[in-house]
C-alpha cells in the first residue's frame, strides 16, 4: 500500500522543467552529433548507387551491341550545374546505335543532382562488344557535397578493347570546386586511369 501512494505521487507529480530542459537538451546534443554523419551517409550511397548503376548499363549496352550486331556510340551529355534543380530526368550518357534502338537510352541510369560524373571521352563499342578506342575509359563520379563533408570520388575504367569494367576510388580531388557540372568530359586531360585505385 506504501509502494502504491508513492508511485501514484510519482505519476501526479511527473517531471520538472529542469529535468525537461536536461533532456530535450541531451536529445539536440545527439542529433547535432549524428545528423550530419547520416547526411554524408545518404550522399555517399547516392554516389556509390549511381556507380553500381552505370557499371551494369554499360555491360547491357556491350550484349544488346553483340545481340543485335549494331555498333553503339556512347556519348556524355553535358550539363550544367543550373540545371540541377530543373529537371528530374536527366541522363549523363546518350547512346545512339546503327539500327536506331531507342530502347537502350531508356535503360540509363538516371543522374540525382546531387551527384557530378566526368568522363575522359566518348567512344564507340563495335558489333562484336568491344571498344573501339586508343585507350581506357574513365569515368568520375562524385557527390556535389565533396567540400562539405561526403568525400567520395569512385570512378569506372572501361578496358579496351575488351570492354570489362572495373571499379575504384580516384584520389585525384584538387580540381573538384563547388558547383561542379552535373555532367561534362574532360577537357583538361585532368581525368588519367593511373589515378584510379583499384
Amino acid at each position: 500500500m506504501q509502494n502504491n501512494k508513492k508511485f501514484n505521487r510519482l505519476l501526479l507529480n511527473g517531471f520538472t522543467i529542469v529535468e525537461l530542459i536536461i533532456a530535450v537538451g541531451m536529445i539536440s546534443t545527439l542529433s547535432g552529433f549524428l545528423l550530419p554523419s547520416f547526411i554524408n551517409w545518404v550522399r555517399t550511397e547516392k554516389v556509390n548507387a549511381y556507380t553500381r548503376e552505370l557499371k551494369e548499363y554499360f555491360r547491357v549496352i556491350r550484349l544488346d551491341a553483340r545481340r543485335w550486331g549494331a555498333s553503339c556510340n556512347v556519348n556524355t551529355n553535358f550539363i550544367p550545374y543550373e540545371k540541377s534543380g530543373l529537371d528530374k530526368n536527366i541522363y549523363g550518357f546518350r547512346v545512339n546505335c546503327d539500327d536506331k534502338s531507342k530502347s537502350i537510352n531508356s535503360q540509363a541510369p538516371i543522374m540525382n543532382n546531387s551527384i557530378f560524373q566526368i568522363s575522359n571521352k566518348d567512344f564507340l563499342i563495335t558489333p562484336n562488344g568491344r571498344i573501339s578506342s586508343d585507350k581506357s575509359i574513365v569515368i568520375v563520379i562524385g557527390s556535389q557535397h565533396f567540400n562539405a563533408g561526403s568525400r567520395i570520388l569512385n570512378c569506372l575504367i572501361i578496358q579496351a578493347p575488351t570492354g570489362h569494367v572495373i571499379k575504384g576510388n580516384y584520389i585525384n580531388n584538387d580540381w573538384i570546386h563547388n558547383q561542379m557540372e552535373l555532367s561534362k568530359i574532360d577537357e583538361n586531360n585532368i581525368i588519367t586511369n593511373n589515378q584510379c585505385r583499384i
